[in-house]
């Protein structure tokens, strides 16, 4: 029996496993824009419908992308500090931001940010515990296993300051033991369709 419960936990593993490896980011770029070009970012909070019990999820998502931002050798402008100047300068609507050309010519005038990174939650489902029951060759329960998982989709897009055009698109589901872990995920697999673009400063 546990010979038996440990191949199917073998088996998921692999099924989920080849899933993630087959899922591939659905993600547009502006095919004349100079990338290299860009200097400095900033993240605004996603927007997110699925905001529950004081967890946003789309400000861990910005959070994320901040840190990873950082770690491929990115500038990139403390979060609060670009939402204070859009709130100073009532660049910000019912939670939204204008984008207008007044707003970016403001955010590149005293931030020098070359493009924003913002976007949507799309998808949102928790932590959530699922159990698998196996039985034995009479019908009884013997043993149970608990699957904790969490899935979130994540869409983005990144908008030249100067000219106010989106030059990058991009969306991606994933699934996770957690949320922070499909956070992470998401983020990662999001910003590896830039890889070749020149815009990661150490790659």
């Amino acid at each position: 029996m546990r010979i038996r419960i440990r191949n199917s936990i073998i088996i998921l593993s692999l099924v989920l496993i080849v899933l993630c490896m087959g899922c591939v980011p659905y993600a547009v770029v502006k095919e004349d824009y100079d990338f290299s070009k860009i200097d400095r970012v900033g993240v605004l909070d996603f927007s997110s419908a699925y905001e529950s019990r004081g967890y946003n999820p789309g400000s861990a998502v910005a959070d994320e992308f901040v840190r990873q931002l950082m770690r491929k050798g990115m500038d990139v402008i403390e979060r609060q500090r670009l939402n204070d100047v859009l709130r100073e300068h009532n660049l910000m609507r019912r939670g939204m931001v204008d984008l207008n050309a007044e707003a970016r010519k403001k955010i590149k005038k005293i931030l020098g940010v070359d493009a924003i990174i913002t976007g949507t939650i799309i998808k949102c489902l928790p932590d959530r515990r699922d159990v698998i029951y196996f039985e034995d060759e009479n019908g009884e329960v013997k043993n149970k296993i608990f699957l904790i998982d969490a899935e979130l989709g994540v869409s983005v897009r990144m908008i030249d300051v100067d000219t106010g055009l989106i030059v990058w698109s991009s969306s991606y589901t994933s699934n996770s033991l957690d949320i922070e872990g499909a956070i992470n995920y998401t983020v990662s697999v999001l910003l590896n369709s830039l890889k070749g673009r020149k815009f990661f400063k150490k790659i």
